[in-house]
């Protein structure tokens, strides 16, 4: 049986020098709220002294406290908010366990909080989608893994897509993040093509992925990479390896596009001659002609979908604008430009990431191939 709250305690509560006895009454007048029985005057008593005890001098006391409060639903709210204000030493345990603090209180903490108490918000038992959103502005990363691994967190569909356009090249993020259990369609699309090959395995087999589509989607990753490491090719390598992507054809217009999309011009100009046996002067004069027909020319005898031609024509049109300008090195500039941009000329495609744009054109092309096939 709960032992009853005295004036007494009371007394030696406020003359107690010793903090460990302090901390044992600070658990006695807790367990008050366990005691369905409490007079009014009682429960006012034990408030009254839960409110000196927060600001205790000692945090071991206060320590104790919080732990204790952080199982307690019944527990007094301004007593567990300002513990949960409080160091995280003290902190923690209400963080992490209280079902007294509302979604407003998480909220809050997570913008003011230390990263220690974040992440104690971000592994609780259930995290609602408004503190989810504010876990990922505040873009603690270690906090994001901690949210994205934790199934009781709910995070609307447009923050799992900003997670990746923060984090989408840290695998250990993304790996708990594609093993979510609400991960929206587009996003699977998204993800296999940026994760390694198990995990792609993983969502390949876990969405029901057709083997068509789950053959696309290893060339796109294949694609996504070979951009990736196009920076680090010596120049005098390209040549070598665009012949041997013509050889092996994959020297494809999503390739070719991808790369544009990544300011990687040598490539493409090579790309080009490559797929028109024209020489790379003529082929590079030709496609950065001022003028529209003469890139329009050495399209057409590159044999390249024509679904893509407004793509590749706006993708050169950033290029030269973002050249003149003095901006073509600033790499997330020119991928925000071709997304906006590229965008625009697609509106039957939602995607707010370049990549992504590119991915689901190819799927959008192929859908209209076997369309026309089909219906030949």
């Amino acid at each position: 049986m709960q032992e009853r709250l005295t004036y007494a305690d009371v007394e030696r509560l406020l003359s107690e020098p010793m903090e460990e006895a302090r901390a044992r009454i600070a658990l006695k007048v807790a367990g008050q709220f366990r005691n369905v029985v409490l007079t009014p005057r009682e429960r006012e008593l034990a408030q009254e002294i839960l409110g000196y005890l927060v600001h205790d001098i000692a945090a071991h006391v206060r320590g104790a406290l919080s732990r204790y409060l952080s199982v307690l639903p019944e527990a007094p709210h301004d007593v567990v908010l300002a513990l949960a204000e409080d160091i995280d030493e003290v902190a923690l345990p209400i963080l992490e366990n209280s079902t007294v603090l509302t979604e407003e209180d998480m909220v809050r903490l997570v913008l003011s909080g230390s990263a220690a108490k974040q992440r104690a918000i971000a592994g609780r038992a259930t995290v609602p989608a408004a503190v989810s959103d504010a876990i990922v502005w505040a873009d603690d990363r270690r906090t994001v893994l901690v949210l994205v691994s934790n199934d009781g967190a709910i995070i609307r569909p447009e923050v799992l897509h900003e997670i990746v356009d923060r984090h989408g090249d840290d695998e250990e993020i993304v790996d708990p993040m594609a093993r979510r259990k609400d991960l929206p369609a587009v996003l699977v699309e998204r993800l296999v093509t940026m994760v390694s090959d198990q995990l792609r395995l993983y969502l390949i087999e876990r969405h029901g992925i057709d083997p068509v589509t789950a053959v696309l989607i290893e060339e796109q990753a294949r694609e996504h990479t070979l951009v990736e490491k196009l920076p680090a090719i010596h120049p005098d390598e390209t040549c070598r390896v665009v012949a041997q992507l013509a050889e092996r054809k994959r020297l494809s217009a999503s390739l070719l596009l991808r790369a544009i999309c990544a300011g990687e011009l040598r490539f493409v100009e090579q790309g080009f001659a490559q797929l028109t046996s024209v020489s790379d002067d003529r082929v590079t004069r030709l496609i950065h002609d001022v003028g529209a027909l003469g890139f329009r020319a050495v399209y057409a005898r590159a044999g390249l979908p024509e679904v893509f031609y407004p793509a590749f024509r706006t993708a050169l049109d950033v290029v030269h604008e973002l050249e003149a300008d003095g901006y073509l090195s600033d790499k997330p500039f020119l991928r925000h430009c071709m997304l906006k941009r590229i965008g625009e000329r697609y509106p039957e495609i939602e995607a707010n990431d370049i990549d992504f744009l590119i991915d689901r054109l190819i799927r959008f092309t192929r859908a209209i191939t076997w369309r026309t096939g089909h219906a030949a």
